[in-house]
């Protein structure tokens, strides 16, 4: 009985250390994994026009058959005194009879995106798309306001849909321009014919590593656990944050108008900014879509697709299980999996001649 019992303490000891090795190189190679999805696989984790992702569908983009001859046009669109910010906007297929509004994703931009918007024009002519810079990026105008980034670029886009005469408007948003354009579509549902969202952001993981590459890697009395801080010390002047690659790379291809507009900017106003963004993305993680409620998104009234570029469920900042839930959740919504795009057209086009208002004899 004793060698049985010796034997058995024997195994179990065996046993348990296989399982810590086992799990100690499953934990290992784990945040491999995480490592590589941080610098490769993060694909609308755009942080700026330094430091970019690559996804050739969106980002960069390679000219589709016929896109070098869709024309296009640039504005400069001042949506004061509603909002106090001009944006720069760019329009493909000028005459084309159907509003389709793209929306960068991550930190994007027009420089980054306005490929994709192309191709899209050139693969239908009746489109006109719509591609503009959001607030602090690109060549549009710095100002941070009160309220979280989502919500204050949501309010933007309102303005800027008046601006242009195109409501009912077809959106067309993507990760955190997605994001943005849930908020249109709660506050001001007469501004939307249709939303696609391509892709949805979701989910506890994605709300924490976003919530800190965007918004908290500048605030050093926030714990960091998925990136490190930009500096070594708080940054406490404007001029410090121009140093950084964001802001840098923005500073660099804007005018002197567009930078002086930045150093009158104080840093208070802009750390503001960054506690509340981080807050507000916190604080949804354990709803469907970073940003909104379920309730919020249960009471949407506007046709929507859902199109996502993987089938993969690792990937931890658009989740399949998300989107799938969204469908459930958004009336009259559907879902598609469109890695390249043949299969984003083919998804998106029908979806607009579907539901795009059609003008009164």
């Amino acid at each position: 009985m004793n060698n049985r019992a010796s034997l058995a303490s024997l195994l179990t000891r065996l046993l348990v250390t296989a399982l810590f090795s086992l799990s100690s190189a499953f934990t290992a190679n784990a945040e491999k994994v995480v490592d590589v999805q941080n610098d490769v696989m993060d694909v609308t984790l755009f942080r700026g026009a330094a430091n970019n992702s690559w996804f050739e569908v969106y980002f960069n983009a390679l000219p589709a058959a016929g896109a070098e001859h869709v024309e296009m046009q640039t504005h400069s669109v001042d949506l004061r005194p509603e909002r106090d910010v001009t944006l720069h906007v760019e329009v493909y297929n000028p005459n084309g009879t159907i509003p389709l509004i793209v929306t960068p994703g991550g930190n994007g931009d027009t420089r980054g995106f306005g490929g994709f918007a192309r191709n899209v024009a050139a693969a239908a002519p009746e489109l006109r798309v719509i591609i503009y810079d959001r607030r602090n990026l690109g060549l549009s105008e710095v100002t941070f306001g009160s309220e979280p980034q989502m919500v204050e670029e949501g309010e933007d886009l309102h303005v800027l849909i008046e601006r242009l005469g195109v409501a009912p408007v077809m959106l067309y948003g993507m990760s955190s321009g997605a994001r943005s354009n849930l908020i249109v579509a709660s506050r001001y549902p007469e501004d939307i014919a249709a939303l696609v969202i391509a892709p949805l952001t979701g989910g506890p993981l994605a709300a924490t590593r976003l919530s800190e590459e965007y918004f908290y890697k500048y605030l050093h009395d926030q714990k960091l656990t998925t990136t490190k801080h930009i500096s070594r010390e708080q940054i406490t002047t404007m001029q410090a944050l121009a140093e950084t690659p964001l802001w840098s790379a923005y500073l660099e291809r804007n005018t002197p108008e567009r930078q002086q507009r930045f150093f009158n900017a104080t840093i208070d106003d802009f750390l503001a900014a960054m506690k509340t963004s981080g807050d507000h993305l916190r604080a949804s993680m354990n709803q469907t879509a970073l940003g909104m409620t379920d309730k919020e998104l249960a009471e949407l009234q506007i046709p929507a697709t859902l199109l996502l570029h993987h089938t993969a469920y690792t990937d931890y900042l658009h989740p399949v299980t998300n989107t799938r839930a969204a469908t459930t959740l958004i009336h009259n919504s559907s879902f598609k999996f469109a890695p390249n795009l043949p299969e984003i057209l083919d998804a998106l086009l029908p979806f607009v001649n579907q539901h795009a208002p059609t003008s009164e004899p």
